[in-house]
């Protein structure tokens, strides 16, 4: 007796223990799965005897399709009887049958030879169009990724195997490949384009994260209603989903396993299951809506080029919402209208408590303690509640935001061969001669749409396109061009921003990415000779690149003896995630250093930059003194003698952008900090500070801290970039506020706070941007008056019929060409850029030579009227 009792004790503990256990994937969701039973048995040979040999061969052949990279496929085929291709449904036949069966969770139960034949035939045109992604579905570690996932989206994924059309079979593997291989996941398994991708959430976006809510209310209102059939009850659910195609899709097998038994009705438990599969549902994650609402209002439809980017752009949201260790009186006052109500908070601090998907946020009773003991008060936090507060909002982020946001941020833009960039500096001028530093514009390539876009070209000193890449060769290509249709030299040909931007006096640099993919996976498999090929190969390239003459027309027409612009004035290097080992780094500065060398020896400035994001400086490639010595020539171990009289304000030609984080508060005294601590100092110090460029990405939102970055780098680095630059924003004004957030334009908001004092934050005057803008002009109407003017002083010198009753109307000609070719060869020693250096400090002289000019011209026109005036004859006197 005291056995039996024992005995029901036990069982009572091990059952209430394993439902406990087994509650959060499917608390009170009444839905057994049924695969476990029959995915392992044995097939039954009988089901393929009247199977005649061709049949047969068109199955061995469909399971060489698909199993051809498998390396034991590869030691059966070479058996000396050939069993795989002998037509025979022979033991090794069946061996590699049952395989399938099992890779691609087909049930032998019932007459399934013939569902076999066909999934496999269709299995095979897949592998035919898309192998990489054939071998992620038969790999081990695809298989226990899918073996561990909950029940019900275990059972989803398994239905997709066993009978998902080609996309749904590649929306698993490409869902697999982004949860297991962040770096990886692109249209297909190929190294020779790097893809490139940005993270974004768009208002598409929002709208899914809240949607499950949505979904919930209508399918409650749809409550204890029975159908008479399961197709009406389906149309019902499919109508509630209609938004959503791809879920019903997803979810319709399991609907339909879910009333195998039971009676047609959306009851409470149904909804519940609903609910619980839409949880484990990627594609369907949700996101608590006092965070939706707070990053849909700070962060829709804002691209990042770099996923830690993105990552703390949230966590500085996150970290503004809360409303924590804010000082009201100093700080800024967009940040302090960001805080979250009392009652948002209360939500999400019952959602994170009762949620058992956050059960695994460490610490969370203590953080929610100390944040709504912070919330009360205001002022700042001392460290360690500092720490306290940090350490919360990356949990948060971590558990609750980015699970739900991994398959949604990431876009991978597709390059469209045929789009053109058509820019238009809408009267801007050139390039502001007394800016503080080098403003740095980045366009990214998908912003090519065809359409007239205005870009105030004045205030940014170098513009780049960000899209270009290399193949294994070292040959250079452009970047997501899945159609391989990129050809370098018409798209040259097309690209006519290159002339605007040259008309403002703006250079042109052409940045080249490569993406952690390429370096981690194809570079590492080659030697060190194949490593050295590679950058010779692009440095070729690149040299190539730049130096080509901007239009070969002109080129012919002037002989040589005009210095023609080329399609580029330097380049940026994107190595994202590039190797720490010693070999790759040497490779990369013997890379670097040569193609400098070759850019210089052609006379031109031509610039080579490197483009690298805060998380990554500091360590490898990016450590300070490599850099310094790449831009510089100096290197750690040199004499200081040999270096004492470089000037840190000298502009070098070559510029570290750094990719910012945010806050941009915090992180850009964290940058020069870290330069400062790192064992640089004095004069090699400040060169290299004077030559980070930071990188911002601005949302349009917070002008009051765009403003403080401003004057903020102004003093500390070398200029300011910006992701990706600005365009179409409403032209200068003669008269502009003093404050970013009155000016509402990041052109005006330079004008104001990015040039040199003596400039009084103005921009050019009408005239300066008329002449600068049409300086070509000006130099044909000079040459051509110039000329007329020598044909006519030539003619008047040598010819004598010029000295008779029309001499004053030739000369009056003469004058008519003169002066308004020194008028206009005065407008350009003034305001063309390339004789900026003649006119700097000389304009007192240039004023008095050309008052002097006119004023002998207005004396020699006095004295030959003096000289032509008639007199009349003496009269005679009569006696």
């Amino acid at each position: 007796m005291r056995m039996q009792v024992t005995k029901i004790v036990l069982f009572w503990l091990i059952w209430v223990v394993g439902s406990s256990s087994a509650m959060p994937y499917g608390y009170n969701v009444p839905y057994v799965l049924d695969y476990d039973q029959h995915f392992d048995r044995l097939l039954d040979k009988s089901e393929f005897s009247r199977l005649d040999q061709p049949a047969v061969h068109r199955i061995q052949q469909n399971l060489a399709t698909v199993y051809q990279q498998d390396l034991n496929w590869k030691r059966d085929v070479r058996l000396s009887r050939q069993p795989l291709t002998d037509g025979v449904i022979g033991p090794v036949t069946m061996f590699w049958l049952q395989r399938f069966a099992y890779d691609f969770k087909i049930e032998p139960i019932g007459h399934y030879g013939n569902a076999l034949i066909s999934r496999l035939e269709a299995v095979a045109e897949f592998a035919n169009l898309f192998p990489q992604e054939t071998v992620i579905l038969l790999s081990a570690e695809f298989s226990d990724w899918n073996d561990r996932l909950p029940g019900f989206q275990r059972d989803l994924d398994y239905h997709i195997r066993r009978l998902g059309s080609h996309q749904a079979l590649l929306d698993l593997v490409y869902r697999y490949r982004s949860l297991s291989e962040p770096f990886s996941m692109g249209a297909a398994v190929d190294y020779s384009t790097t893809p490139l991708y940005f993270f974004q959430l768009t208002a598409e976006d929002f709208k899914l994260l809240q949607s499950k809510d949505q979904i919930m209310a209508e399918l409650l209102k749809l409550e204890n209603k029975q159908f008479d059939n399961f197709a009406l009850l389906e149309a019902a659910v499919s109508d509630v989903l209609k938004a959503y195609p791809n879920l019903f899709q997803r979810l319709s097998p399991v609907i339909k396993r879910y009333y195998r038994n039971r009676m047609l009705a959306i009851t409470k438990d149904f909804i519940d299951f609903l609910n619980q599969a839409m949880i484990g549902d990627p594609f369907m994650a949700s996101l608590n809506p006092a965070l939706a609402e707070l990053l849909e209002k700070e962060f829709a439809d804002i691209a990042y080029p770099h996923p830690v980017l993105f990552d703390k752009a949230v966590q500085a949201k996150i970290l503004a919402g809360i409303g924590v260790c804010q000082e009201t009186l100093l700080h800024n006052q967009y940040i302090l209208g960001i805080k979250i109500s009392d009652e948002a908070f209360l939500a999400l601090e019952t959602d994170l408590l009762n949620n058992q998907s956050y059960h695994g946020m460490p610490e969370i009773r203590k953080h929610l303690k100390l944040i709504n003991a912070l919330r009360q008060r205001t002022g700042a936090c001392d460290e360690t509640e500092w720490l306290e507060v940090n350490a919360f909002v990356s949990n948060l982020y971590e558990h609750v935001v980015q699970p739900t946001v991994t398959l949604l941020y990431k876009k991978r833009p597709a390059f469209d061969s045929s789009a053109t960039i058509k820019w238009d500096g809408d009267g801007c001028g050139c390039v502001l001669d007394a800016l503080s530093g080098t403003v740095y514009g980045i366009y990214p390539y998908w912003h090519a749409n065809d359409a007239q876009q205005k870009v105030n070209l004045s205030v940014l000193s170098r513009v780049a396109y960000y899209g270009l890449s290399f193949d294994p060769g070292g040959t250079i290509t452009h970047v997501n061009d899945d159609n391989n249709k990129f050809n370098l030299k018409q798209f040259l040909d097309n690209s006519t921003f290159i002339q605007t931007a040259r008309k403002h006096d703006s250079r042109v640099d052409w940045v080249i990415h490569k993406d952690q993919s390429y370096w981690s996976k194809e570079w590492r498999s080659l030697d060190s000779n194949q490593k050295a090929n590679v950058f010779t190969s692009l440095a070729d390239n690149i040299y190539q690149l730049l130096t080509q003459p901007l239009n070969d027309l002109y080129a012919r027409l002037t002989f040589g003896v005009v210095q023609l612009a080329t399609q580029g004035d330097g380049v940026t290097l994107d190595f994202r995630g590039f190797p720490n080992d010693g070999v790759s780094i040497d490779l990369f500065n013997n890379f670097y250093d040569e193609l400098t060398k070759r850019l210089k020896a052609t006379g031109n400035d031509y610039f080579v930059n490197i483009m690298v994001s805060q998380s990554e400086l500091g360590e490898g490639l990016y450590q300070y003194f490599n850099l310094l010595e790449r831009i510089s020539g100096i290197k750690a171990n040199d004499a200081a003698s040999s270096y004492q009289q470089v000037d840190i304000r000298d502009d070098l030609n070559a510029k570290i952008l750094v990719l910012l984080e945010e806050p941009t508060t915090r992180a850009k005294k964290t940058l020069r900090l870290d330069v400062e601590n790192k064992g640089l100092y004095g004069t090699l110090r400040g060169l290299l500070l004077r030559n980070i460029i930071p990188v911002i990405e601005f949302d349009g939102h917070n002008w009051e801290q765009l403003e403080d970055d401003i004057v903020y780098f102004k003093d500390n680095f070398g200029g300011v970039g910006f992701w990706p630059l600005p365009l179409n924003e409403p032209p200068l004004t003669a008269e502009m506020p003093g404050r970013c957030e009155d000016i509402q334009s990041i052109g005006g908001c330079l004008v104001r706070h990015f040039q040199h004092p003596d400039r009084n934050g103005q921009p050019d005057s009408a005239l300066d941007r008329f002449v600068c803008e049409n300086r070509s002009l000006f130099w044909v109407t000079l040459v051509a008056l110039t000329l007329l003017s020598l044909i006519l002083l030539i003619s008047y010198l040598k010819s004598c019929r010029f000295h008779g009753k029309h001499k004053n109307i030739f000369i009056i000609s003469l004058f008519a060409t003169i002066v308004p070719a020194l008028a206009v060869a005065l407008m350009l020693l003034l305001f063309d850029p390339n004789l900026e250096t003649i006119a700097e400090g000389n304009i007192p002289l240039i004023a008095v030579i050309s008052i002097g000019i006119l004023v002998s011209i207005i004396v020699y026109r006095r004295q030959q009227s003096a000289a032509k005036k008639p007199s009349r004859p003496p009269r005679r006197m009569t006696a």
